[in-house]
């Protein structure tokens, strides 16, 4: 098919040009889903060939995929959690961070600072890092700017296992259940503790502590120090998971499955705030200079990008979802050009499409 053998030559020649070592592309068309690799899964100590259903990090793609799918459950089966109101109706504490509503962890407007190497300390609990953050001063005032912060996944993380009194790890799994997934859909959190063969993941960059290749060890050196959980990262997972949950999501944005309410998925996904990027966990396509959608999907699109070369975007006006899984970082962590690669890779897949 023309289509399919357009986007395998891009991948094929984003391999040759050194943008990642493999990719695995995922789309969704109105009822037409295609898969297609191209490359390897590791270049370094040797070629590796990749398959399609291998594991990758999906980095920050945890945001939406565990922690807005979790709460988007949570939500759907009670209406304890209000995002409107502040983090102190649920928590005892006195900081000013306490006076922020919940949304604007969601959609990154409440003044947290981008980053913090928390790892720094050693081994932590997400109750002494969810400490940490409230001794931090804000970037902002809680509503007058949007800054993108793993600190705000962080505490989510903290304010769901207090209020629930179980991991979050094991919410986001009862969470995923709702959801008719295939088989070969694969999403979870420390592959190598739920017995994946290493061989089935991709690797990411060399550690500097150690100088061995991460392999089914988180990326994000917070989150390893978290023993590999968090709303922030953590999650692994193949093409079928990451495809098959945004097709279930989409579907039930439509009114043509169930899972969660549709309300909630609504909310999610069409939250509207003037001074921010993102909905609630997932980001909008950028209308101003760079977009990594290449400007070529509709103003009704919520999507997200990763640190490891992962993304994923949601057209819900032409029922189009573009996933795109990389190791970028593979074998450093230098190699940027994927953000170069990103807006040609998405204009190109509308292009096949004829959309």
């Amino acid at each position: 098919m023309r289509r399919v053998a357009v986007i395998l030559d891009l991948l094929k020649e984003a391999v040759n040009k050194g943008i990642f070592p493999g990719a695995v592309a995922g789309i969704y068309y109105q009822g037409s889903t295609y898969i297609i690799s191209a490359g390897y899964a590791s270049i370094t100590p040797f070629l590796e060939p990749l398959e399609e259903d291998m594991l990758y990090d999906l980095a920050s793609l945890t945001k939406p995929l565990a922690m807005g799918i979790t709460l988007m459950d949570l939500m759907s089966k009670s209406s304890f959690i209000d995002i409107e109101k502040p983090l102190e109706a649920y928590l005892p504490i006195s900081k000013p961070v306490g006076k922020v509503p919940l949304f604007r962890f969601l959609n990154h407007t409440s003044g947290l600072r981008a980053w913090h190497p928390f790892y720094e300390e050693g081994p932590i609990s997400i109750e002494s890092l969810f400490h940490s953050i409230l001794e931090l001063p804000l970037e902002f005032s809680p509503g007058n700017g949007c800054l993108y912060s793993d600190l705000n996944f962080y505490l989510l993380n903290y304010f769901l296992e207090y209020l629930f009194k179980e991991p979050f790890e094991a919410l986001f799994e009862k969470a995923l259940s709702r959801f008719n997934l295939n088989k070969r859909a694969i999403l979870l959190f420390r592959p190598l503790k739920k017995e994946i063969d290493q061989e089935k993941i991709v690797p990411t960059s060399v550690d500097p502590a150690t100088g061995k290749i991460l392999r089914g060890i988180v990326e994000d050196e917070n989150t390893r120090a978290l023993s590999g959980v968090s709303g922030s990262a953590g999650l692994f997972g193949n093409i079928y998971g990451v495809l098959n949950l945004l097709e279930e999501l989409l579907w039930i944005y439509e009114g043509k499955a169930k899972g969660i309410n549709r309300e909630v998925c609504d909310l999610f996904l069409n939250f509207h705030d003037p001074v921010s990027d993102f909905t609630l966990a997932f980001m909008k396509p950028s209308r101003n200079g760079y977009s990594a959608t290449g400007e070529v999907f509709s103003e009704k699109t919520v999507g997200h990008l990763s640190y490891t070369g992962c993304s994923f975007f949601m057209d819900l006006e032409r029922s189009l979802i573009v996933v795109l899984l990389t190791n970028r970082v593979h074998p450093f962590r230098g190699n940027d050009t994927i953000k170069e690669f990103r807006p040609i890779f998405h204009r190109r897949v509308v292009e096949a499409l004829q959309v």
